[in-house]
């Protein structure tokens, strides 16, 4: 449908915004800030942080922060 992703208003004050990929499904919805970030994931893609990940060995695998 789209050649790239791209963002639509779905309300007609602009408040809201719809995310769509290039076949035209909902990708995800919220602020014109929200769908730009996600965009901006999108094109970054997951596998450098996948890479830069670090092994964590700990105990406690319920900790959410590292100290």
């Amino acid at each position: 449908m789209y050649s790239a992703p791209i963002i639509l208003p779905l309300d007609w004050t602009g408040r809201i915004y719809v995310l769509e990929d290039e076949k035209g499904q909902v990708i995800g919805t919220g602020s014109r800030e929200v769908c730009e970030t996600l965009m901006y994931m999108m094109r970054a893609g997951l596998s450098r942080a996948s890479e830069n990940a670090q092994v964590n060995a700990r105990s406690n695998v319920r900790a959410a922060i590292t100290i």
